[in-house]
């Protein structure tokens, strides 16, 4: 019985300085517990584990955001939370492909004679979007007229890129490659329900198949400066070269020129015989209809037989060649930074945007009941008004918003990283920003 007693005082001995050691030197630890990621919000829940005698000093949430693993991005500081702090709510998530959260804990331990300071940092937890970039602003983003959710993207990049984006799909089905990127100043234009024609302005014309992207034929025509704005109209394409109309015949490869004056910063196919020209020359604004007749004179394809136009020069910078949308009906078109609509009737500015909204604008694009999405240049944010030009929306954007994009599940858009700065049209080389983008889905 006496020994019995003198082992279980030593147990307790032993076990009570085993029990001692073990508290003084306990870790801190942390383990996250949650983490819920979405397009507008990261939800971080954790536990920590806190020896007695160890002072927490700082709980921080560091967050680093980038697309490419090249990209020189550094670790932010987003919160200096209490230390009893257990979730953190970041409702400012950037808009990158990979975006990863830490908290870090410095720390103090009081449990020895001298203080120890020391910190803690948990395991990265990574919230990965699926997004399609672009190295520079698009020059032009085209809707499919017959196929609601497939986009054509003009990039001008290095040799230049026709690019297929299928938004239901959310990425790109398909590439063309060009030579020279900066030749392809010209908007691309679809033609027969299912080609697209593209020019350079060295007057080579590219017709494609819009579903494969494969090259149907390329025409090159004479150009004596160079090709400032085409249309296709039947078989001839028509195109403007050092002011002077000049056409092509696909069929035969004949080229002729009018000797016709002229000027026109866009052209395009109106309807039946019909074109459609914009101007937007030295700050000039003009906007015309030319009809052209098969049986004028022994010069059919020469010159118009008849026009509209706006009879008097629009007041400077109501037109621009870069910035254009038509509604659903192709009854007006909205053009300009200013957002000026025009009846294609008469040619009558009926609504001016920045009048309306104090805002200047890069992009627009309407939906089936004639809404119209308008991008606001400088700020998050893209205009929403109905059919009578009323402001109805401001939808908030993560990027700075360019192209608005139509889709059968709702609006998308292109937009960059760093704001645009655009005030007139300037042919081709003016229309021309180094901000890298990509697609934002809401």
């Amino acid at each position: 019985m006496k020994y019995n007693i003198i082992f279980t005082l030593l147990a307790f001995i032993i076990l009570g300085c085993s029990t001692d050691e073990d508290k003084e030197n306990a870790a801190l630890e942390i383990a996250i517990t949650n983490f819920e990621p979405s397009y507008s919000r990261v939800k971080i829940n954790w536990e920590i584990t806190r020896p007695n005698g160890l002072i927490i000093e700082d709980l921080l949430i560091y967050r680093l955001s980038k697309n490419n693993d090249s990209d020189y991005e550094q670790e932010t500081l987003i919160a200096n939370l209490p230390s009893n702090e257990t979730v953190f709510v970041d409702i400012d998530v950037p808009y990158k492909k990979n975006v990863t959260y830490r908290i870090k804990i410095n720390y103090q331990d009081q449990r020895k004679k001298s203080s120890i300071i020391g910190n803690l940092t948990s395991e990265p937890q990574r919230f990965i979007r699926e997004l399609v970039l672009f190295d520079r602003v698009p020059f032009q983003v085209l809707k499919d007229p017959n196929l609601n959710d497939i986009f054509h993207i003009l990039d001008k990049e290095g040799t230049g890129f026709l690019k297929k984006y299928n938004s239901a799909q959310n990425k790109l089905t398909d590439t063309k490659v060009f030579k020279d990127g900066s030749l392809l100043n010209n908007k691309i234009q679809f033609v027969n329900i299912n080609e697209i024609f593209l020019a350079d302005t060295k007057g080579a014309i590219y017709r494609i198949n819009a579903n494969d992207y494969k090259t149907i034929s390329t025409y090159n025509t004479k150009i004596v400066e160079k090709l400032n704005a085409f249309a296709v109209l039947g078989d001839l394409i028509y195109y403007i070269d050092k002011d002077i109309w000049c056409y092509y015949e696909m069929t035969t490869g004949k080229n002729v020129n009018t000797g016709g004056g002229g000027f026109s910063d866009y052209l395009e196919f109106y309807s039946s015989n019909k074109l459609f020209s914009l101007i937007s020359y030295n700050s000039s604004s003009w906007l015309d209809i030319f009809e052209y007749s098969p049986t004028f004179l022994t010069c059919p394809a020469c010159f118009y037989t008849s026009y509209n136009n706006s009879n008097t020069l629009i007041k400077a910078n109501s037109t621009d060649a870069n910035i254009f949308a038509w509604n659903t009906s192709k009854s007006k078109i909205i053009t300009s930074i200013n957002g000026c609509v025009f009846n294609i009737n008469n040619f009558k500015i009926e609504k001016n945007l920045y009048e309306l909204t104090g805002k200047r604008y890069f992009q627009f694009a309407y939906d089936n009941q004639d809404n119209l999405y308008a991008t606001v240049q400088g700020e998050k944010v893209i205009h929403k008004f109905n059919s009578n030009y009323e402001l109805i929306e401001e939808i908030k954007t993560k990027l700075y918003p360019f192209f608005p994009m139509v889709t059968s599940s709702g609006l998308k858009v292109v937009g960059g990283y760093e704001p645009i700065s655009y005030w007139s049209f300037g042919y081709g080389y003016n229309f021309d920003f180094n901000i890298k983008c990509a697609i934002e889905t809401f």
